[in-house]
């Protein structure tokens, strides 16, 4: 049994198996574009911010 099996040309209902497939290939890569903007947003939202600790930007007396 094959995963992904290519439509019979000589199938009369061949178009529309090929509109099914441009459809689900059109969802899944929109899918995958809208979740990598998404991890995108996220990670920049929670960048964590930097401080200087114990008082090293304070003026030397």
């Amino acid at each position: 049994m094959d995963i992904f099996t290519v439509p019979d040309p000589s199938d009369s209902g061949m178009g529309y198996a090929y509109i099914a497939m441009i459809i689900v290939f059109a969802a899944a890569s929109f899918t995958v574009y809208k979740l990598k903007q998404s991890t995108k947003k996220t990670a920049r939202k929670n960048t964590q911010k930097a401080y200087d600790m114990y008082g090293a930007n304070e003026k030397k007396k």
